[in-house]
């Protein structure tokens, strides 16, 4: 009858992970009175039918016999990190939804657009709508019912603190990648816990988190002898961020989200 991918950038294969598909009451009760059947796919779900009977005529009597227009479903996450690593509203409380009228159709499958709605939905991320007539529609013009959601990785501003523990004469430190991405610092900060630190700060640019690291940088050390500079590589390899290491900086109408990452020496 119809199927659904949801698909995430923060995934290496851009599969989303950790999603549990549940109907809603009403499409429960549905699916048991109609002996239809919900298959977890290991990209979202598919929806079946009996074959002896037209999509038309199954959801004409749906509607006849119930009320109902579509078929609803509400999605859960298994790992609270998804609200960290997904681009989702900062500093908001809210349910995004879905719905089959809306959305743009790109090879044969219709991505949906998601709308997000300020209420307090228990553990519920997203929800689902797929109408009776847009089915209908596609099943008239001999189309497949397949659509998609895309979830975009949260973009963050990388901020590394570097701790002197064993007091080495590191000279002039700087971070530097393979890319161009250029971090400000090095800044004389204060940590919570009283230890002094340097930060360096990605200004100009955000940088989206990933499941598998995308970008490497190093923490290199420039110290003089005899009046020549001699560059050295501290640490190769510095740590990317982790979604729990996540904090909001500005103001609520300014806001952007921080990755805070600590590097010890």
């Amino acid at each position: 009858m119809f199927s659904l991918d949801v698909m995430h950038t923060y995934f290496e294969n851009n599969i989303c992970k950790g999603l549990l598909y549940i109907a809603s009451k009403e499409t429960e009760d549905i699916i048991k009175r109609f002996s239809l059947r919900l298959k977890v796919t290991g990209t979202g779900f598919e929806f079946y039918m009996d074959a002896k009977n037209t999509i038309e005529n199954l959801l004409n009597y749906i509607t006849l016999a119930t009320g109902e227009d579509s078929f609803n479903f509400n999605i859960t996450v298994t790992n609270q990190q998804f609200y960290h690593y997904t681009n989702l509203p900062v500093n908001k409380i809210g349910v995004i939804e879905f719905s089959s009228s809306s959305g743009v159709t790109i090879n044969k499958e219709k991505l949906l657009t998601p709308s997000f709605k300020k209420k307090q939905e228990v553990n519920i991320l997203f929800k689902v709508a797929i109408k009776f007539e847009d089915l209908v529609k596609l099943d008239q013009k001999k189309e497949l019912a397949n659509y998609k959601i895309q979830f975009e990785a949260r973009e963050t501003q990388w901020k590394y603190f570097v701790v002197n523990n064993n007091k080495q004469n590191l000279g002039s430190l700087s971070i530097k990648g393979k890319s161009d991405e250029q971090f400000s610092g090095p800044f004389d900060v204060v940590l919570q816990n009283g230890q002094k630190a340097q930060e360096f700060s990605l200004e100009e640019q955000l940088l989206p988190l990933s499941e598998v690291p995308k970008y490497q940088f190093n923490l290199v050390s420039v110290t003089k002898k005899n009046g020549v500079d001699r560059k050295k590589i501290v640490c190769k390899g510095l740590p990317t961020p982790n979604p729990n290491t996540i904090k909001i900086m500005g103001s609520e109408l300014n806001s952007v989200v921080a990755s805070l990452m600590y590097v010890y020496i």
